[in-house]
């Protein structure tokens, strides 16, 4: 949950049944009122509270305590796409199994609570908002325990039975925006509601006699075709024998990579 969720987005590279291929980016996009300087005289604000690029906080949905973001989240949008456009199964259903799972529960992996010690303060798990799921018998859960985050699941039955523009206008929205303010947030229920998939052209380059397509920038897999592009330029590649230059080689266009794209 620390990697992904409903409060954050991401990209889809969409093959077809025809054989065609589409690129869907569904990122997290800056607030209106976001400027380019916002963080120059306060670092610790894109770190923590509501102006973060990424952070846990206190987001408190109309059902309860989900998760937060300050970037306006996409990944509804994107999923509402891809249903709309390639799906064949009624919504509703396929959300049925996250609501499930999160409201009865799953064993607490070693990754997720990882970063749950990284955060080193008990005191925000031990809270009111969010010890129902993070501390229900009044400590922390540890590795194996079974966790619940129920009122994620109530969430989602409302994105389930009324779409996905319950997540981006009405009760939802006004909680999410109302929490986001109330910490320094400058997100607006019109930022929400006018959030926007964006249909992108797909990459692509030659590579040893295959096709790789991947996704232009602002997702990493530019960077990936690069790194490939400048490696298909040596045939040694895999020999044990030339281990120690092959690495040098990867490393050296992994550098050349990210700074050719920039990510502009």
């Amino acid at each position: 949950m620390h990697l992904t969720g409903i409060g954050g987005g991401g990209f889809m590279l969409i093959r077809a049944a025809n054989g065609t291929y589409e690129f869907i980016d569904f990122r997290e996009s800056a607030p209106a009122a976001s400027y380019e300087t916002m963080y120059n005289s306060n670092v610790n604000a894109s770190i923590f509270g509501g102006l973060a690029r990424c952070e846990i906080s206190k987001c408190i949905f109309s059902s309860g305590l989900s998760f937060s973001f300050s970037g306006i989240p996409g990944e509804i949008r994107g999923l509402e796409y891809l249903h709309n456009k390639y799906g064949s199964l009624p919504w509703a259903e396929l959300i049925q199994p996250a609501i499930k799972l999160a409201r009865h529960g799953f064993k607490l992996g070693p990754d997720v609570a990882y970063y749950i010690d990284a955060l080193g303060n008990d005191e925000l798990f031990l809270s009111p908002a969010w010890a129902p799921d993070f501390a229900p018998n009044g400590a922390r859960i540890k590795v194996g325990d079974i966790m619940t985050r129920k009122r994620l699941a109530d969430t989602l039955k409302v994105i389930a039975d009324k779409g996905a523009d319950a997540f981006y206008s009405g009760s939802i929205a006004q909680t999410t925006i109302s929490a986001l303010r109330a910490d320094n947030g400058i997100m607006t229920l019109e930022d929400l509601m006018n959030y926007k998939v964006i249909c992108r052209k797909p990459r692509s380059i030659n590579y040893r006699n295959f096709r790789i397509l991947s996704g232009g920038a602002p997702s990493g897999g530019i960077v990936a075709l690069k790194i490939l592009k400048t490696l298909d330029g040596y045939g040694d590649a895999g020999d044990p024998a030339k281990f120690n230059i092959t690495t040098h080689r990867l490393d050296e266009a992994m550098r050349f990579a990210y700074g050719a794209v920039g990510f502009k």
